[in-house]
């Protein structure tokens, strides 16, 4: 873990104002960068957005409108022009509850299908009464996880941003994936796609073996054509593989200094010392009211209605193992992060 504190003065200038030093949480989707983001986004002095960032950077960054096939995007895939209009998009849809309720952590806590639509209604709501005072100047809070395939242009956007990259054991990554892909919302008889948000509907095309909606869900990594008649464990490793090895191939550009690595189960075990050292990195004065929602940590974006393997505590332990053996080259960037054993079964 890197716990250097960061030194980085520089802004970013938009037309109205100016983006200082933001926090962008990276981490391959399902990796708990949910609970993380919103841990953080209850802070006095950070900024968000109403939600994950697909209605900002989907439009200009959109895989068909550069010609290509995946979310992977870079700072060369972009000019000058459009940095500057996302990065005014960016400070005008910024808001922070946080100056309408002085503890809007009940808003964060929720994982139902009521209480997530009451919650998003909420913030909306609250968040733009709260754009009336937004000063010139602030720091602004982003977690998206398609952003693991573009960390390269989120340094291009925000060249003074930090980044903590959430990391979580494969094993119960992937199965959490699987958990997602075959996760619906249900209104009585009625089905919704769950986790589907600013995808894309090319799963249809690889005749998967266990999956037979259009919708991808997650994202859209590079090479996922190949995965041709696969299971959706095999799917899950291979998206589990591209963010985080695009992650690090990113971050080789980055100074360490504006890098805070994250054990998921670290912070899971003990979330108020995670949130503190993050917080003197980031140089984030002290806030109660995190580390009030920290030492709560309500379980959010859950799937339910699994039954998990009482000997590896997996949902679809044998289509984790399948996964993961479909990647071989898996062993090497997960020693990397820190995860020595990633058997399966104990």
């Amino acid at each position: 873990m890197n716990e250097s504190k960061s030194k980085w003065k520089f802004t970013v200038e938009n037309a109205d104002g100016m983006i200082q030093r933001p926090i962008v949480i990276i981490g391959a989707p399902r990796s708990g960068t949910t609970i993380l983001q919103r841990c953080l986004a209850v802070h006095p002095e950070l900024w968000h957005l109403r939600a994950e960032s697909h209605y900002v950077l989907e439009g200009p960054y959109h895989p068909r409108k550069l010609g290509r096939k995946s979310n992977r995007c870079t700072r060369e895939d972009t000019d000058e022009e459009t940095v500057e209009s996302v990065r005014e998009r960016f400070y005008e849809e910024a808001m922070n509850v946080s100056k309408v309720l002085s503890n809007p952590g009940w808003l964060f806590g929720t994982s139902s299908l009521v209480g997530r639509a009451f919650s998003a209604a909420a913030v909306l709501s609250l968040g733009n009464c709260s754009k009336i005072t937004k000063p010139d100047e602030f720091r602004f809070l982003e977690k998206t996880p398609k952003n693991s395939l573009r960390v390269s242009l989120l340094d291009r956007l925000f060249p003074d941003a930090l980044f903590i990259w959430n990391q979580r054991h494969p094993a119960k990554n992937i199965d959490s994936l699987v958990a997602g892909w075959h996760t619906s919302d249900k209104i009585g008889p009625i089905g919704l796609p769950r986790f589907a948000r600013a995808s894309y509907p090319v799963a249809e095309e690889l005749n998967l073996k266990d999956y037979s909606d259009k919708w991808w869900k997650f994202a859209l990594v590079p090479e996922w054509e190949t995965l041709q008649s696969k299971t959706i464990g095999e799917v899950a490793a291979w998206q589990y593989y591209q963010c985080n090895r695009y992650t690090l191939k990113d971050f080789q550009d980055i100074d360490d200094e504006r890098i805070f690595e994250l054990n998921h189960e670290s912070f899971v075990q003990n979330p108020l010392s995670s949130v503190r050292d993050i917080s003197e990195w980031a140089d984030l004065p002290k806030s109660q009211v995190v580390e009030h929602f920290a030492r709560a940590l309500p379980q959010v974006n859950d799937t339910k209605g699994e039954t998990r393997d009482e000997e590896t505590g997996l949902r679809y332990p044998e289509g984790v193992q399948r996964g993961m053996r479909s990647v071989p080259e898996l062993s090497d960037l997960t020693s990397r992060m820190g995860y020595g054993d990633i058997s399966v079964y104990p």
